[in-house]
């Protein structure tokens, strides 16, 4: 009960740090009520947030020694994930090697964009397969998938930097210290994608309504985007605050995931089949 719930294939490669899950909030005045909690854990108010969309894929954790990609794990069940390294070199905005020869680790979410889909989905049925029902199923399954015959392209997009055991001194106490917003401008420079150059950079707010104005520009552009997300995530910027709000078994308490209603779209019924379950309960299924 103490362990995140997941989705992904519980793995045996264990993270130098939990990938942790975030707790959710659904409307304006839950995320106001958030951020006074956070206050008052903290015994201050925060002094930034950092805003940015919450893009719907898979995390992921890169681990470059010396500069280099050799391993590539999901989250797995937070505390250990799934080694995909086969993917390698399969991810748009995840380099083989950065532009700096350090040692760390890189988080962040893997994804299709749309284009990816139509392209992947044209791929798929032209080896025979089903279509891919959604760009996040897809995703999943082709981090996943060792023995295809096809290949398809997905994009990373990085949301997080911290140091591995072999990190230098100097270097790892520059990771716990630099804001959240500060360790994606440095992500950026040593070559890893961010959402900085999307229609929905990540940006930083100083009060609640600044975040909230930012929680309707994003959602508003939702439609737009060449990618799916499902909500915006706001941190506390600062790492000082961070530490100080620390985090539970489950998920940190200095971040929150404003999650974004469903979307929903017009269709057409053009019957109904109904079925008898082996129980005789008779069930109806719209077409």
């Amino acid at each position: 009960t103490g362990k995140v719930a997941g989705g992904a294939v519980q793995g045996d490669v264990p993270h130098t740090v939990a990938m942790l899950s975030l707790d959710n909030v659904f409307s304006a005045e839950q995320f106001t009520a958030w951020t006074a909690s956070l206050a008052r854990r903290i015994g201050h108010e925060v002094e930034r947030f950092s805003v940015e969309a919450k893009l719907d894929g898979l995390a992921v954790a890169a681990r470059y020694p010396q500069g280099r990609l050799t391993r590539l794990i999901t989250r797995g069940d937070g505390i250990a994930g799934e080694d995909v390294s086969h993917a390698i070199g399969t991810l748009v905005g995840l380099p083989e090697k950065l532009d700096r020869p350090v040692t760390v680790e890189v988080r962040g979410e893997v994804l299709m964009t749309t284009s990816q889909f139509e392209h992947a989905n044209e791929v798929r049925t032209a080896h025979g397969g089903q279509p891919f029902a959604n760009p996040r199923g897809a995703s999943a399954g082709t981090l996943r998938a060792k023995d295809r015959a096809y290949t398809v392209p997905m994009t990373f997009f990085g949301y997080g930097l911290l140091p591995l055991p072999d990190t230098g001194a100097e270097l790892t106490e520059q990771l716990d210290t630099l804001a959240h917003s500060e360790l994606m401008a440095l992500a950026a420079q040593l070559g890893v994608h961010t959402a900085a150059d999307t229609a929905v950079p990540t940006v930083t707010a100083v009060s609640v309504e600044e975040v909230l104005e930012r929680v309707r520009e994003i959602a508003a552009l939702r439609a737009e985007l060449p990618f799916g997300i499902d909500g915006i995530v706001i941190k506390a910027d600062l790492a000082a605050d961070q530490r100080a709000a620390g985090s539970g078994s489950r998920a940190p308490r200095w971040a929150i995931a404003y999650k974004l209603p469903a979307v929903e779209k017009i269709t057409r019924l053009v019957g109904v089949e109904w079925n008898v379950g082996r129980t005789g309960i008779i069930a109806p299924r719209g077409v």
